[in-house]
């Protein structure tokens, strides 16, 4: 029972158990939040400017939207009907969703610290974002379909 409670293998334990299909994709949202917020860091440092903001304000910012994400999913789209099942999160589950969108961001800020400190090629920044979205999109569709059916 213990892996079932970890891990949602059916739809009736989505949005219960502390992991399920949309878990990747607050992984990949914290990355996807953090590389547009970062924008402004790296844009003005890349063309030697100081930036607007710093990557721990960045981090910060990441942090509210994931958390307004979870209150939006928790209220507004319950009362829209657009919940998967119309069931409620648990909040075993929102404290993963919150964890593993703050990692997302962590690995982002880290990412983009080691590239502009070290002064690599900065696309390649950008190109992990692109794979990030990519990524999730592919592993979130298979991991939907195969619990789905």
């Amino acid at each position: 029972m213990l892996f079932v409670d970890i891990f949602a293998t059916d739809p009736s334990m989505v949005g219960i158990a502390w992991f399920d299909f949309y878990s990747i994709g607050h992984l990949c949202f914290g990355i996807g939040v953090f590389l547009f917020f970062s924008l402004f860091y790296t844009i003005p440092k890349h063309k030697g400017k100081t930036p607007i903001f710093s990557l721990l304000f960045v981090f910060i910012l990441t942090l509210g939207i994931l958390i307004l994400w979870e209150v939006l999913e928790h209220f507004l789209f319950m009362d829209l009907g657009w919940k998967f099942e119309g069931r409620a999160d648990s909040w075993q589950n929102i404290t993963t969703d919150l964890i593993i969108g703050t990692f997302g961001g962590i690995v982002s800020w880290i990412f983009c610290h080691e590239v502009f400190v070290k002064d690599k090629n900065i696309w390649s920044y950008y190109i992990f974002g692109i794979l990030g979205f990519t990524v999730w999109l592919v592993v979130f569709m298979i991991l939907r379909a195969l619990i789905i059916t």
